[in-house]
């Protein structure tokens, strides 16, 4: 197959299934580098020690498979510099917007179980959040803009505003000590939507951090227990949670990030808050199994139907590159990526059933990083035929 990068597409950054962890069919994610020939070893080291040394990683972990068969589960560097700890596959790595996708798989389940529907409207009478817009003076343009927001909107970043391109409302420092709903509170009376809900493609954090609030408001549970039960256990994930902001309070086996002209722990880092856009911790053994449990190939089996995966990956009418939690391309390959302050990573399902992600504990500033980590398990596949 011809490569193709994916960053070159134009990216910024029924009834119910059930399944259990038990019946998973996935391969166990443990595949060392040392399984392979001396030879494809060194190729392996070699491409990786590369990236790292050029743009000065401290760390980094890879998981790839194929056909739902883990080919390679691996870390490399160092998990915490100072105390010499060495990157080992099961360690935790903040995913940053890789939690897009999972967000958008409990969206999907939801639906399938009956309790959402993507014209569903956000702020109006199928009663998910419009108690915020209760007590509001809204001018009347802004309130129908409002009104209109659909799940689908949200999922396919067309809502009508609050994209990250500016004034990001997730990282405002105006209201970067308010809680979930006093965020959504300052966010509508402060950041009007510009334009009708539908009509154009504007990333936006702040949407998907409205989807986690939905799917409280349907389960009632926390966000992070209903993908937890929803999503992850079906597909045989056990360790993955919901971040938190402090270096002091990272969770067992989760590295240390380190900036590079940035604080990875700076006050505006509100992991936690982040959830449903940008908050999961995982390993990228963890992120593969999901993305084995949601490609639409028979092994594993997934945890969706066959109809809502194409729905999920069926890119927008106001973007042909992004579908509902997925950048997409025309040769059917889904990935998504997660940049913030200490931490990248890459999650991709192929249309001929490779799997993988790469996952690093530091952002650089050297132009081409983004490009060369997308670029990093193309490599390791091209050179290593078997």
């Amino acid at each position: 197959m011809r490569r193709r990068h994916f960053l070159s597409q134009g990216l910024v950054v029924t009834v119910g299934l059930s399944f259990s962890a038990s019946r998973s069919q996935a391969a166990k994610p443990v595949n060392p580098l040392d399984a392979y020939p001396e030879k494809e070893q060194g190729i392996i080291r070699d491409l990786i020690s590369d990236f790292m040394t050029k743009y000065s990683v401290p760390g980094l972990s890879i998981a790839m498979a194929k056909d739902g068969k883990m080919l390679l589960a691996e870390g490399f560097g160092y998990a915490d510099q100072q105390q010499a700890e060495k990157v080992k596959p099961s360690h935790l790595f903040r995913i940053a917007s890789i939690s897009k996708p999972i967000t958008s798989a409990c969206i999907f389940r939801l639906m399938e179980e009956g309790q959402l529907k993507l014209t569903d409207t956000v702020f109006g009478p199928e009663d998910l959040l419009d108690r915020y817009l209760q007590g509001t003076a809204l001018p009347e343009d802004q309130l129908r803009r409002l009104q209109a927001v659909t799940v689908q909107h949200l999922l396919e970043h067309t809502c009508g505003g609050w994209g990250n391109a500016k004034q990001d409302p997730m990282f405002d420092r105006k209201a970067l000590n308010e809680d979930h709903r006093g965020l959504i509170q300052w966010t509508i009376n402060n950041r009007p939507l510009t334009h009708d809900p539908g009509d154009k493609y504007a990333y936006s954090n702040f949407g998907y951090c409205l989807l986690g609030r939905i799917i409280e408001q349907v389960t009632k549970k926390s966000y992070e227990k209903s993908v937890q039960e929803l999503v992850l256990h079906p597909a045989g994930i056990t360790r993955m949670q919901i971040g938190q902001d402090l270096k002091s309070k990272r969770a067992r086996d989760e590295v240390i990030y380190y900036g590079q002209g940035e604080d990875p722990y700076h006050k505006i880092m509100r992991v936690n808050r982040m959830d449903a856009h940008g908050g999961w911790i995982a390993s990228a053994s963890d992120l593969v199994q999901f993305a084995m449990h949601v490609d639409g190939f028979p092994i594993p089996k997934d945890i969706i139907a066959p109809d809502s995966i194409k729905e999920m990956v069926r890119a927008s009418s106001a973007n042909p590159n992004y579908a509902k939690g997925w950048s997409v391309n025309r040769a059917q390959n889904c990935w998504h990526m997660g940049s913030f302050n200490g931490g990248v990573g890459v999650l991709a399902r192929l249309h001929d059933g490779f799997c993988w992600a790469v996952l690093v504990n530091t952002r650089s500033k050297k132009a081409g990083f983004a490009n060369a980590l997308d670029r990093l398990p193309w490599e390791i596949r091209n050179a290593i035929p078997s």
